[in-house]
């Protein structure tokens, strides 16, 4: 089974069933013909943002965080913007960031998930990312964002 699969069956399973241990996540998921070692189910919630906490019962329990994905995508993006970016300019409420080629996806995928109220939303051709903002100022406090967060060769 694959990675995305078994993610899937881990979160269905944090989300519908009162799991207290990673024994219990490995147990069900075995009953699911999805046979992994310990060390791979906590890399597994690692990746998801899964931790653990203590219940109203005192009990502890999963859940997943979405305070891992915003850290996660930030991580993502700064690499991206680091390793790829070649150019960043505001033209009235649009913002165009040129990359390497081929990068320019991977890019757009992180700017559209990184939560930034500014961005409504971006368009990516192989070595571009249109960053659409709702207006002039907006564009322009994203590419100050974007500039703080890495510096332009």
């Amino acid at each position: 089974m694959g990675k995305k699969n078994r993610h899937y069956y881990i979160l269905k399973l944090i989300e519908t069933t009162d799991v207290r241990s990673q024994q219990d996540i490995l147990d069900a998921l075995k009953k699911k013909d999805v046979d992994i070692s310990q060390s791979t189910l906590s890399k597994d919630l690692k990746e998801l943002g899964v931790i653990k906490v203590r219940g109203k019962e005192g009990r502890f329990r999963f859940v997943q965080t979405t305070e891992q994905d915003t850290f996660h995508v930030s991580v993502m993006l700064k690499k991206e913007l680091a390793n790829f970016m070649r150019d960043c300019t505001a033209i009235n409420n649009l913002v165009l960031v040129k990359t390497a080629p081929g990068n320019a996806s991977g890019t757009s995928k992180c700017l559209d998930e990184i939560g930034w109220s500014e961005v409504v939303g971006t368009l990516a051709s192989v070595d571009t990312v249109l960053v659409i903002a709702k207006t002039a100022h907006d564009a322009d406090e994203i590419v100050r964002k974007i500039q703080d967060i890495v510096v332009i060769k």
